[in-house]
This record gives C-alpha cells, structure tokens and sequence, in this order.
C-alpha cells in the first residue's frame, strides 16, 4: 500500500533538558536560538537522522512584541527569525539527507507571549484587539522569513482561532494551525472545536488542521474527529502522556508511548503525525519505523 502519512520532528525543548540547558526563561528554547546556535542545530540534525520530513524552528516562545519589550531593533528582529530558519537549512545541509525536508515555522499563541495566560488552560484576560496586534506583529515578520510552511501551534480557544483566521486569509505562504484540547476534544476553555473547522473550511492557505500537546491515549479520537468535521489535511503531534505542573513548572507522570498506539494511528491514515512535550528521537524514530512498515 502507499502511504501518505508524513513525519513533523518532536520536541526541542526535551533534547535541550536532556543536555542540562536552563529553559527557565521568558524565550524558552528561542534564548539558545540566539545565544547557542549550535545546540539547536544539533537537535535538528537529531530529527532529521530520526527520518523526520519537516523540521520545525525553534521560535515557539519568540514573538515581534516580548523581543520588542527586551530591546531587539526591528532589525534585529527580522535577524533573529531569519536565523532559525537558516539553522535549519545548515543542519539538512550537514545532515546529508537524500530526502525533500521542508522548513515550518513554529509560532505560539497569545499565551506565548502573555505572562498571566496559559495554552492548558485558554482563558485570556485581553482584548480581541490585543490578540489581534500580536499576531500582526509576528506574520509581518514571518513572511519575509524563508520557511516553507507557517505553523500555529498549541491554539487553546476558538477566540484566537478566529482572530488567526482572518488574518492568515491574506498571507503569502502556506499555514497550517494546531489547536490544543480537552479530553473532549473540545478547546481548552471548552470552545467548539467543529465552529473552528467550519470557520477555516474555505480558508484556501490553511492546508492542515491539527491537534497538539495532548495525551497520546486520545490521539484516535482526535483523528476520528478531525475526519468528521474537517476538510484539511489531518496533523497531530500529542506529548508524552506526562502532566505539565504550570506552578511548578516540571513534569510529571508516565511516558505513554508504545509502538501499538502508533500503529493504530496510522491505521487511521492521518495525513502528518510528530511528537509534542517530551517527545524526542527514538519516539520519532518508532514513528519512522512504523510509518516505512505499512
């Protein structure tokens, strides 16, 4: 049988604690973007020797407006987004691959950005308008970066969902965007995940709709469901299975990946899967495995 099912990269934060690098910061994996380079190139590097077909930025955390409140020039701005996508254009150089490995920007929600805001928990205490800056901000940006795809990910609330909607309908590149649910399958403040289908189902430059930083044990529900009320193609990262403490900040709990549960999720032909929060190499590689066995 062909199989379409492509493989997005996992984690980078997960490889960086695994060195012993400090992610306690308001850039998160963006701090070494622009302070250790060649720490995110080598864990790109480790994705792409794991068989991933697209690697994503480390830019999750960076955004034109916390830059702009740390004292980055626009100039310097546009710079630091350039870099990530041409760190991973060195790390496929260097990796050799024989494959077409596309680059996708990684970009946070509102959440991202605001201290008082979680993507687990998608409640904001702000404005459309506030919302709607911010994204501005950023797709300026974005567009004149050299990526190949526009990737939101972690999207808690249909509110944002439909701010990022209307303004992606104008963009230059092609945007996928990945939401972050509830066990239901629902947004993370419990906003109708089937409105947003319907809202993006005549959105030409949204290509993929997808789901992230959930349970791996819900990720054929979630297939199932994106099949139901989606006309886009299907993506879907989930983390390990551990539990975020947001006060505490750590993790917790048991990795719940096995080579079954990825097995019976690619019997469901979804169109690109990957690996959120603690998901590194060798799941990706099982991912491969898997994916090359069909």
């Amino acid at each position: 049988m062909f199989n379409k099912t492509k493989l997005l990269d996992g984690s980078m934060s997960f490889p960086m604690e695994q060195l012993g690098y400090n992610l306690k910061n308001k850039l998160w994996t963006g701090m070494a973007l622009i302070n250790d380079p060649d720490i995110i190139k080598g864990i790109h590097k480790g994705y792409i020797d794991s068989g991933a077909d697209y690697i994503s930025t480390s830019t999750y955390q960076i955004s034109f407006d916390r830059l702009k409140i740390m004292g980055y020039q626009p100039e310097e701005i546009k710079m630091i987004f350039q870099k990530s996508v041409d760190l991973v254009k060195e790390a496929i150089k260097e990796s050799q691959s024989e494959k077409e490995i596309k680059i996708i920007g990684s970009f946070g929600p509102f959440a991202s950005f605001d201290p008082n805001a979680s993507e687990y928990v998608g409640e904001y205490n702000s404005t459309d308008d506030e919302l709607m800056s911010f994204h501005l901000n950023n797709i300026h940006i974005i567009e004149e970066t050299e990526l190949d795809i526009i990737l939101y990910e972690t999207i808690p609330c249909l509110r944002e969902f439909k701010i990022l909607s209307e303004i992606i309908s104008n963009t230059k590149k092609e945007v996928w965007i990945s939401l972050t649910c509830n066990e239901n399958i629902e947004f993370r403040d419990g906003s109708s995940f089937k409105e947003a289908c319907e809202i993006i189902s005549s959105v030409e430059k949204i290509t993929t709709l997808g789901i992230n930083c959930f349970s791996p044990l819900l990720v054929e529900k979630a297939i199932k469901k994106l099949k139901k009320y989606s006309n886009k193609k299907v993506l879907i990262y989930p983390n390990s299975g551990e539990v975020y403490n947001q006060q505490g900040k750590f993790w917790s709990g048991k990795n719940e990946f096995n080579d079954v549960m990825i097995k019976n999720w690619l019997s469901l032909s979804p169109d690109i899967i990957g690996g959120c929060c603690r998901v590194g190499y060798d799941n990706i590689k099982k991912m491969r495995e898997e994916i090359d066995n069909l």
